[in-house]
């Protein structure tokens, strides 16, 4: 592939570099003995990480154990418009902790929120018939007994205020853990998975708030909020509410792992559970960013995946640009809020960046991008689009790093997973751009 001479649309040039890639791979292991049991994978996109042993060979032997999972979803522009490829590549148990992943689900159930607050139930204050957007600010009454009153944001250079554009800039700009959990108060449990059931996505489940651990029962409460004018008056007030459990993870493969965890200080022996943890699958996750970022997508998404149509979200086509601009953007650009670019690099939320940059400059990119990492797992949940030929793609991956198996105590080997999303960037860019390597 290193040649350049794949021609024709994407759609074809990743069938001709899959297909090669398998073929090499087959003939690679034809005298391998027979497996115990077929992983669930597709032979093209296997093809294509076996055939680069020199990046990937020694996760690949023990892909299993490190959870190894690939949704691929190559954009094909046609004349008679656009359709859709998928690949996949899902090794180990079914189960993966998504992390961080999840937040994009927060900030478009919060823009939809406030796009119609009668339907979400706020209540008219003082100021009624005032505007309302993700600009208008928020207030944050306490819930639990370590809570206070929350009004300003200092980050927030234009005014100072809470709002949920700005909580969803620090969210999609460096992962915010306390502004993905204003956002998750703002919609609610329930209006975070009514979203994305709502627009099709069927076998998500978020159960929490990130970083902030408490009870299972105590993560389905949110806060009073109130919606404030430019004065400080009261536009409209929703009250503190508790939403159904969204049920459970215990019947899925893999749910407890690790051979130790800690509680506290304590390591205990045995696996951790996480039937009461977030679960969002890879295809929900590429999906949610098709709906989101492309919907002039959806009637090819809902050719390939089959069944009835989906609904899609419910955003405004301002708020989606809103969210394209700030998933494209890097740290060290954004102007509200500020980021020191030696604390937050320009690949910091964009692990396939360092892979990509090996096969085009970065002003000839557009990668929008969502991770995760926690627990040993990090993720991945990107569109990428070369900005020279249109050509595009989503990905979303994960991979299981804990070389001491124990969950829990931050000792991950997070710089192979490092490697491995720049590796993956560049070889699956390479197979679908269809580019030469710049280095």
């Amino acid at each position: 592939m290193r040649g350049g001479g794949l021609r024709g649309r994407p759609g074809q040039r990743l069938r001709l570099a899959l297909g090669l890639v398998a073929l090499t791979a087959a003939a690679a292991c034809a005298a391998a003995p027979p497996q115990e049991a077929a992983p669930r994978l597709d032979e093209r996109l296997a093809g294509l990480l076996q055939s680069r042993p020199d990046l990937f060979a020694d996760l690949l032997d023990e892909a299993d154990a490190h959870r190894i999972k690939i949704e691929l979803v190559v954009v094909e522009e046609g004349a008679a418009g656009p359709t859709l490829e998928r690949h996949a590549y899902d090794r180990g148990p079914e189960y993966f902790y998504p992390a961080s992943a999840v937040k994009t689900a927060a900030v478009i159930a919060a823009f939809e929120q406030l796009s119609a607050p009668e339907a979400a139930g706020w209540q008219p204050g003082p100021a009624a018939g005032a505007p309302i957007s993700r600009s208008t600010a928020l207030r944050f009454h306490p819930l639990f007994d370590d809570d206070v009153l929350e009004v300003a944001d200092p980050s927030h250079v234009d005014g100072g205020a809470i709002t949920a554009g700005h909580e969803a800039r620090k969210v999609l700009l460096v992962s915010d853990n306390a502004a993905y959990n204003r956002l998750y108060e703002l919609a609610g449990n329930d209006g975070v998975n009514g979203s994305l059931r709502a627009a099709g996505l069927a076998h998500t489940r978020i159960f929490h708030r990130l970083a902030e651990f408490r009870a299972p029962e105590d993560q389905l409460r949110v806060p009073a909020i109130d919606l404030l004018d430019d004065r400080g008056r009261v536009i409209a007030s929703l009250p503190s509410r508790t939403a159904s459990s969204p049920g459970t993870n215990a019947f899925l493969d893999g749910v407890e792992f690790g051979r130790a965890h800690t509680l506290g200080t304590q390591l205990i022996e045995g696996p951790m559970s996480f039937d009461r943890k977030n679960f969002m699958p890879l295809e929900d996750l590429v999906d949610m960013n098709i709906m989101l970022l492309r919907p002039d997508l959806q009637p090819a998404l809902d050719r390939l995946r089959g069944g009835p149509a989906r609904a899609g979200f419910g955003l405004s086509e301002v708020d989606r640009d809103f969210i394209r601009e700030a998933m494209a953007s890097t740290p060290g650009a954004s102007a509200d809020p500020r980021y020191d670019p030696s604390s937050y690099p320009d690949d910091y939320s964009k692990f396939l960046l360092p892979g990509l940059l090996r096969l085009r400059a970065a002003e000839e990119l557009v990668v929008r991008d969502k991770v995760g990492r926690a627990y040993g797992f990090s993720i991945t949940n990107s569109e990428v689009v070369d900005r020279r030929t249109g050509r595009s793609f989503f990905l979303a991956a994960t991979l299981y790093t804990n070389p001491n198996g124990v969950v829990g105590d931050g000792v991950y080997d997070y710089g192979r997973a490092d490697r491995f999303f720049a590796d993956l960037g560049e070889v699956v860019g390479r197979a679908v751009l269809g580019v030469e390597r710049r280095l």
